[in-house]
């Protein structure tokens, strides 16, 4: 009695989709690992889950930033306290991607609530992350453009301070300028309170 390959088909399909679902499922929890330190601002935890070979690309400016960079950037997030959430996450092959939406002190003190991005992780084969791709989301406010006022007050207030933090016109992004800058700009609103009113 000769048996069909065609028996075991409908196995193998089962078998293949349990295993793409399990991997889906280990890719997310590594995800869910990788942002709760990111919120907690564990800077030697994150990049524990990134590759050595790990690139975060501004779509915006075509410009990237590989993994010894982003420790700078992780600390400006901790000196501003920023907290990142997310909606409609999708897991699909290698790439987790959705809408991320960031919130800190110093773009409160600009009077700036959030700003929006469609971010995609790239995961390698032992599911760190390779490559980050940030993408703002149409019609974002400028921070530059709100920083304007407390950079006028700043020059005439505390100029020795700001060429610092901000030498010819160039934020500077590691914690101790998010820091700096956030004392600045809580000087320059306590100090024009009254005329912003």
């Amino acid at each position: 009695m000769k048996i069909s390959p065609l028996i075991f088909l409908p196995l193998m399909i089962i078998g293949l989709y349990c295993s793409k679902n399990n991997e889906r499922e280990k890719m997310r929890k590594q995800f869910d690992d990788y942002f709760k330190a990111l919120n907690e601002h564990e800077i030697e935890k994150i990049l524990s889950f990134l590759s050595d070979d790990f690139q975060l690309h501004f779509t915006e400016y075509d410009f990237k930033i590989d993994k010894n960079g982003l420790v700078d950037v992780l600390g400006w997030d901790k000196g501003v306290n920023g907290v990142v959430s997310y909606e409609n996450l999708e897991v699909a092959g290698d790439c987790i991607k959705g809408i991320f939406t960031e919130r800190n002190e110093f773009f409160k003190l600009l009077d700036i609530q959030e700003l929006k991005a469609t971010i995609t992780y790239k995961f390698d084969n032992s599911r760190l992350i390779v490559k980050q791709i940030y993408a703002p989301l149409p019609n974002q406010p400028s921070f530059q453009e709100n920083m304007q006022p407390a950079i006028d007050w700043a020059s005439t207030n505390r100029p020795d301070e700001l060429n610092e933090i901000y030498p010819d016109n160039q934020m500077q992004f590691n914690q101790e300028m998010a820091e700096r800058w956030v004392a600045l700009l809580k000087e320059w609103r306590k100090a024009t309170q009254a005329e912003r009113k």
